[in-house]
């Protein structure tokens, strides 16, 4: 009896679309997808193009869409720009996304809202080192931290 019902084997491509239909990734996340599961880089390389082509990967977009998110948890500039990186979007992409996700104001302005959410007031002396700690912890700047919080005694 012939295998003609055998299923073919799926395409790079095939395996691409999947795993972008789960959510967006960056094309470094999705080559490395691809590669552990044993694609050469030159196939590799050719569906990454391929989407590209087919708009279905778009570091731009997901750079962007992802320090937004961040942005409005009220994550710093470092935070974002270290998981954007991570995820392999390139400096230059970071730092658009970076910029873009500030919507006009400053790191200083992300800062204090930041704290005002936690409703930590820098006025008090025994919430300071709380809201120093804070805005390090989330990835503010040490700069723009000074400039938030009085100095810490």
């Amino acid at each position: 009896m012939g295998d003609s019902a055998a299923k073919a084997e799926p395409t790079p491509l095939d395996i691409a679309a999947r795993v972008l239909a789960r959510g967006p990734r960056t094309e470094a996340e999705l080559a490395a997808r691809l590669e552990r599961i044993g694609y050469s880089a030159a196939k590799v390389a050719a569906t990454i193009a391929r989407c590209r082509e087919l708009r279905y990967v778009d570091d731009a977009a997901v750079a962007m869409d992802r320090a937004r998110t961040l942005r409005a948890r009220g994550a710093g500039s470092l935070r974002i720009a270290t998981e954007l990186g991570a995820r392999g979007v390139p400096d230059e992409v970071v730092s658009a996304a970076l910029e873009e996700s500030l919507e006009g104001e400053s790191e200083v302005h992300w800062a204090e809202r930041a704290l005002e959410r936690q409703q930590i007031d820098v006025r008090d002396p025994q919430t300071r080192v709380r809201a120093w700690r804070l805005l390090a912890s989330r990835g503010f700047p040490e700069d723009v931290i000074a400039e938030v919080v009085p100095d810490v005694d």
